[in-house]
């Protein structure tokens, strides 16, 4: 299995620095190998460079299987200067999705349960209530070491990793005790649908009256059901049933389907909504459960309280590099 991710689209082909690359190649390098080409480029007009450019050398070097493949404007991807890199959900919909039908049709996992989606203008299913309890899907409050957690637990990891470049305990899953995540202080929700979870997220004590929301996952392959407002219902209610009062949360700068998900279902932002995320660190939110509770303690990080954007762009900046 070979995972194809040329140069960026010229004139409609390869670029000169692929074909050096290629040139050194024995002709049937990718003989039995099965091929899943990724291309960037300028310009939506160079997306046949796929079938036309690409497919036939792939081909022509013994390839046994070249994937649907995808071709992602280079306009829709951001990188970051500490390795961090967020795609646009417009192409990484249908890139998760190549990605999948390659993956199930190598082996190199089991069929899905559930038909995929098509390929951008389609939802993975039939939408989902909002309202916890609701029957038309399976809600499980489950515990670390769950089976059922696998998905959200590994894609996570992915995900934060992509976005947030090196490794940290943010992106590992590790920046509290998983021990925090048990009754009677808190637990995991998972959504499961045909014996397969397709969404979840887990609250966890904050303080006496507050509970924090972390984790918060969808499956690429069911995304657009409104499965993600349905999760945070189920953590509400669960909440209230621990006693809590109230919610806390915080989710990275580079999520703005995050930030889109907390807003919509009604949490406060504590945070200047128009400034630049990436100066702010984490962005908070809050929601009270039984009305008059209050909202909990938030300070923002020292180093984003009273600057200007651009003072508090350099030092993000200047962090970063320190991590460097």
């Amino acid at each position: 299995m070979l995972w194809w991710s040329p140069p960026p689209v010229y004139q409609a082909a390869y670029s000169g620095l692929l074909k050096v690359f290629l040139d050194v190649l024995p002709q049937f390098a990718f003989r039995g190998k099965s091929v899943l080409p990724i291309v960037t480029g300028g310009s939506p007009a160079h997306v046949l460079a796929v079938d036309y450019a690409l497919r036939p050398i792939l081909s022509a070097l013994g390839a046994a299987h070249v994937g649907q493949g995808w071709f992602v404007p280079s306009s829709h991807i951001r990188v970051f200067a500490d390795g961090g890199l967020v795609i646009d959900p417009s192409s990484l919909t249908p890139l998760a999705q190549v990605t999948d039908e390659f993956l199930d049709l190598v082996g190199a996992r089991p069929a899905p349960t559930a038909p995929l989606p098509g390929r951008v203008d389609s939802a993975g299913g039939p939408r989902i209530s909002a309202v916890a309890g609701h029957p038309d899907i399976e809600a499980r409050r489950v515990i670390p070491g769950d089976p059922a957690l696998a998905p959200l637990l590994s894609d996570l990891v992915i995900e934060y990793g992509t976005r947030y470049g090196r490794p940290s305990p943010n992106t590992q899953l590790t920046e509290v005790p998983t021990t925090d995540f048990l009754p009677p202080e808190g637990l995991f929700v998972v959504l499961v649908e045909g014996g397969v979870t397709v969404a979840g997220g887990a609250i966890r004590r904050y303080d006496e009256k507050t509970a924090e929301v972390k984790r918060v996952w969808t499956s690429h392959r069911h995304r657009r059901r409104g499965l993600a407002r349905r999760v945070m219902a189920e953590l509400e209610a669960a909440a209230a049933e621990l006693g809590y009062l109230r919610v806390h949360l915080t989710t990275g700068p580079r999520q703005a389907e995050a930030r889109d998900l907390y807003l919509a279902s009604g949490y406060v932002p504590r945070f200047d909504q128009s400034a630049d995320p990436e100066t702010i660190g984490p962005l908070a939110f809050a929601k009270e459960l039984v009305p008059g509770a209050g909202l909990p303690d938030w300070r923002h990080p020292t180093w984003a309280v009273q600057m200007d954007p651009d003072d508090r762009r350099q030092v993000h900046a200047a962090i970063n590099g320190a991590r460097r």
